[in-house]
C-alpha cells in the first residue's frame, strides 16, 4: 500500500508540476507581448480553487489533474470589447502569436534543464556496465563480448553506468547497421563491431541491452527464500519462506543466478529442489509454470522471490559535478533526448519502432513512485525526461497541440493570411481524434503490462 501510495503522490506532484509549467510559458509570454488572460487552469473537471488577480486573470485548481490550460482573450471565441481588442490573442503580429505558442514546450525543456542541473549537483550514482553473462548465439557473442568486459562507450559516447548505455541504445532503435562499443578487457581497450541487422525487441518492455543478449553482471544474491507468491508452483509444492536452496536437479549452487538459470528453462518441466529448513534438508519437487518475460520471451517462473543485496562500492559510479559543470551537462543531457525523443517517434511513424513502446498514465505513475522511493535526484531525473516528452509531443504537427498551432502560422507565413476558421475546426477534430487513439494505445499498453 505504502508503495502505491509513493505513485500516487509522485505522479500527482510530477503532473502537477509540469503541466503548470508548460502552462506558465504561454502564460509569461502572452502577458509580456500584451495578450490579456483570461483564466490559468491546471487540471480539467470541477474546479477546487479560484483566485482573481488584479488583471482579472483567474487561477484555477481543478479536480483532474491531467493537465491544463491558458485561455486568452480572443474574437474567435467571443465578442470583445472595442477597448480591449489590442489586447486579443488573435489581433497580435504571427510572430507574437508564435512565441506565445512555442514558450510552453520551450518552459518544458526550460525545466528539464533545471531538474537535470539540480540531480547532477546532488550526485547519481550508477550501476557500472559490466557483462555478466552472454546469450549464446546473440549478437553480442557473435561480436565477441565477453563476461567480466566493461563498457566504456558506444558509438563513441562515453556511457559510465547501464542506463548511460541504454540511453546510446536508444539513439539506435530500428537500425540494421554497425554498433560500436569500446571495452576494457583485462586492463586493455577493445573496440568491437556489433551487426544489428537481426536485432528486434520483443513484449511490453522490451530490454535494449538483452535484445542484444547481453546479461549485465550481479554480485551473487543468496539462495534464501524471503517470499514465496500464494498459488505459484513454488507454493503449492510447500516451499516457504526462509527455506535455503542448496541443490537444484542433484546440483550443488551457491547463488540465486544459479536456480534461475534453470527455472527459465524448465517450463512445465519437474524440478528436484533441495533445501535447507531449520537445520534438516529435504527434497521438494515442482513443476515452473509458463509466464512471458517483459521483453516477450515464454520462461519458466516458480514464484519465489529473494532479498536483494546491497551493491559493491566497485560497481557503482557517482556522478557529483559542480554548479557550473552541472548545469554544461544538463544543457548537453537535455539536447540529447530532445534528439532522441525526436528520433524514436520517427522511427514510430515508419514503423521501425512499434507502439508498445508507447506509455500511459499508469506506467508514469510507476515510474514516479519508483524513482521517488530511490531519492529525491533519481525523481528529478524522471521530471526531466517526462518533461521533455511533453515538450516534444506538443511540438508535433498536430492541430490541437501547440506544434498544430505552430502548423497554421506557418501555413499563414507562406500564404499571407490565416488559414480559415473552417479548417482549424476540422484539422482540430482530426487532432482530437488522433490524440484519443495515442492515449488510448498508451492505456492499453499500461493495462497490458499489468495483466
Amino acid at each position: 500500500m505504502s508503495g502505491l501510495f509513493t505513485s500516487i503522490i509522485a505522479f500527482i506532484v510530477a503532473i502537477g508540476l509540469l503541466v503548470t509549467f508548460h502552462e506558465l510559458g504561454h502564460f509569461s509570454l502572452a502577458r509580456l507581448l500584451g495578450v490579456k488572460v483570461l483564466r490559468f487552469s491546471i487540471g480539467f473537471g470541477k474546479t477546487l480553487w479560484r483566485f482573481q488577480d488584479r488583471h482579472k486573470t483567474e487561477y484555477v485548481i481543478a479536480a483532474l489533474p491531467l493537465g491544463g490550460y491558458v485561455k486568452m482573450l480572443d474574437e474567435r471565441e467571443g465578442p470583445v470589447a472595442e477597448h480591449e481588442k489590442s489586447a486579443a490573442f488573435n489581433q497580435k503580429p504571427l510572430w507574437a502569436r508564435t512565441l506565445i505558442v512555442l514558450a510552453g514546450p520551450v518552459f518544458n525543456f526550460l525545466f528539464a534543464i533545471i531538474a537535470y542541473w539540480l540531480m547532477y549537483m546532488i550526485g547519481i550514482t550508477g550501476l557500472a556496465p559490466i557483462v555478466g553473462e552472454l546469450k549464446p548465439h546473440s549478437i553480442a557473442a557473435v561480436a565477441g563480448l565477453e563476461p567480466k568486459d566493461e563498457i566504456l562507450k558506444v558509438d563513441g559516447i562515453t556511457t559510465s553506468s547501464w542506463q548511460r548505455v541504454t540511453n546510446q541504445l536508444l539513439a539506435r532503435l530500428g537500425d540494421k547497421e554497425t554498433l560500436s562499443i569500446e571495452v576494457l578487457r583485462d586492463g586493455q581497450h577493445e573496440t568491437l563491431s556489433l551487426k544489428l541487422a537481426t536485432w528486434q525487441l520483443k513484449g511490453d518492455r522490451p530490454d535494449l541491452v538483452d535484445a542484444l543478449g547481453i546479461i549485465p553482471y550481479q554480485p551473487p544474491i543468496p539462495p534464501l527464500v524471503h517470499e514465496v507468491i500464494p498459488d505459484e508452483p513454488a507454493a503449492k509444492a510447500g516451499i516457504r519462506a526462509g527455506d535455503v536452496i542448496i541443490a537444484v536437479n542433484r546440483e550443488p549452487i551457491s547463488a540465486w543466478q544459479d536456480f534461475t538459470r534453470v527455472v527459465v528453462k524448465s517450463i512445465n518441466k519437474p524440478m528436484i529442489l533441495t533445501v535447507k529448513r531449520q537445520n534438516e534438508t529435504q527434497d521438494i519437487t515442482f513443476k515452473p509454470r509458463a509466464r512471458e518475460s517483459d521483453t516477450g520471451e515464454m520462461i519458466g517462473y516458480a514464484g519465489i522471490v529473494v532479498k536483494s543485496v546491497e551493491m559493491p562500492p566497485e560497481l557503482l559510479r557517482k556522478e557529483r559535478l559542480g554548479p557550473i559543470a552541472a548545469f554544461v551537462e544538463a544543457n548537453k543531457k537535455t539536447a540529447e533526448y530532445i534528439r532522441l525523443t525526436f528520433r524514436v517517434i520517427a522511427k514510430m511513424i515508419t514503423g521501425d519502432v512499434g507502439l508498445k513502446t508507447l506509455s500511459g498514465p499508469l506506467t508514469i505513475a510507476e515510474g514516479a513512485g519508483a524513482s521517488a522511493s530511490f531519492g529525491i535526484q533519481y525523481y528529478l531525473g524522471f521530471l526531466a525526461l517526462i518533461s521533455i516528452s511533453l515538450g516534444v509531443l506538443n511540438l508535433l504537427p498536430i492541430p490541437i497541440l501547440d506544434g498544430g498551432h505552430l502548423l497554421y502560422f506557418l501555413i499563414e507565413a507562406i500564404q499571407g493570411k490565416p488559414v480559415s476558421e473552417r479548417v482549424q475546426l476540422y484539422g482540430f477534430k482530426l487532432g482530437m481524434l488522433l490524440l484519443i487513439f495515442l492515449m488510448s494505445v498508451a492505456f492499453y499498453n499500461d493495462l497490458a503490462r499489468i495483466f
